[in-house]
């Protein structure tokens, strides 16, 4: 136990711990160390935007959510400033809305210059009119409600540790996946606005708090207050992403309750028939000597909603990459023999006979014959894509997240 939480302790003083209170520039570096290592930076949400997985549409709901939040913070730190008895620092927060308010230039305030961003890059005509779900309303009306019903130590203590003082890591991890899907720096003022000038805003609160250093369990009720913050912020992106995955695959869903096939009317053989001598576009191929890899992937050209048909050929003697993904798999031997491994398991294959490899199930396929082992490879890659809000090819080849499965 810390020194600093073994102090804030019901009782006063754990036993053979020192009385003396710690100094406020010891405590706050334990309060940003507990900041710094909340599940927040866990998300899924940062991983998505980390590993470059959402794209434009997945963009557009994720900020028209957000900008909720964002046209909302100016109110925030009017609730701060309105139980905040400081006159000095309620006029420090007033630099604060001035500068979110476009100091002199109204139409420059920030949550203006988010709408931009809304409208001409990610193309949503009337941003205002976005109807927010319930857990954004929620996240919004909690940090608000949290804002006005607590005193100036804990609103100064949710608005910088909590809230503030994350922006520049944040934002940075948005602007990293906006990158990724092709968004052009000069688009994203916003973000690397508040990149730039949160820290000094962060400050200004930093110094309201610290101002209540002298206060009996200072300690606890700005880790409490931070702790809110962040678990709210948590919440939200968790949400976002379970609403995201929904969306992703309403279409999906739709038309299976429909009831109407997809097959079009004028259906020519080749949209629902591959012939066996029809070469089909190559997808992957790789070869390495040392792991005793060479195998060639082709796509079997004919477009299903969920299923993904490959075609793969593995030389005599060789072997593919030993891998895992999303996807389940089944696969149909043509030519050849050969062994599958699936976990811990190892099947013999020959001409005829099917395996399947369940979903993140570590597997590998080595041909032991003296000819091409040659199978069809049937997946329903065209669903994971959509369902899984993260990067597959990321997983592929990590064999240690199964590794409690050979135990």
């Amino acid at each position: 136990m810390s020194t600093v939480r073994a102090h804030d302790m019901d009782g006063g003083v754990e036993s053979g711990v020192s009385s003396r209170k710690p100094a406020p520039e010891v405590m706050l570096a334990e309060l940003h160390v507990l900041r710094d290592e909340h599940p927040l930076w866990d998300s899924r949400l940062f991983r998505a935007f980390e590993i470059g997985s959402l794209d434009k549409r997945d963009m557009r709901y994720i900020f028209s959510q957000y900008q909720l939040y964002s046209r909302s913070f100016t109110r925030f730190i009017s609730a701060l400033m309105a139980n905040c008895d400081n006159d000095l620092f309620r006029s420090r927060l007033s630099e604060n809305l001035w500068e979110e308010g476009g100091g002199c230039e109204p139409s420059r305030r920030h949550a203006e210059i988010f709408r931009t961003f809304l409208r001409t890059s990610l193309e949503i005509e009337s941003p205002e009119e976005t109807k927010f779900d319930a857990h954004t309303q929620y996240f919004v009306r909690e940090y608000l409600t949290y804002c006005l019903a607590n005193d100036a130590l804990s609103g100064a203590a949710f608005l910088s540790l909590g809230t503030e003082s994350i922006v520049p890591r944040m934002y940075t991890s948005f602007v990293t996946g906006l990158r990724k899907a092709a968004f052009r720096d000069e688009e994203l003022e916003f973000f690397h606005l508040h990149i730039a000038c949160d820290d000094e805003h962060a400050e200004t609160l930093e110094q309201i708090m610290l101002s209540y250093a002298g206060e009996p369990r200072w300690f606890d009720a700005c880790k409490r207050a931070m702790k809110r913050a962040l678990d709210l912020r948590l919440e939200f992106f968790e949400r976002l992403v379970d609403e995201l995955q929904r969306r992703r695959l309403d279409s999906t869903v739709a038309r299976i309750n429909d009831g109407v096939s997809l097959c079009p009317l004028a259906a020519k053989p080749t949209d629902i028939r591959h012939r066996a001598a029809d070469a089909g576009p190559a997808l992957y191929q790789n070869q390495d000597a040392a792991k005793n890899i060479d195998f060639a992937v082709t796509r079997i050209p004919l477009a299903a909603e969920v299923l993904d048909p490959r075609k793969v050929v593995i030389p005599a003697g060789k072997s593919n990459e030993r891998h895992r993904h999303a996807h389940e798999t089944f696969l149909y031997f043509l030519e050849g023999t050969g062994k599958v491994e699936v976990d811990a398991q190892t099947v013999e294959v020959s001409a005829g006979d099917s395996v399947l490899v369940p979903r993140w199930a570590l597997h590998q396929t080595t041909n032991t014959g003296d000819v091409p082992l040659q199978f069809v490879a049937v997946t329903d890659y065209q669903l994971t894509k959509r369902a899984y809000v993260g990067d597959a090819k990321a997983y592929r080849l990590d064999e240690s997240a199964n590794a409690h499965r050979s135990e």
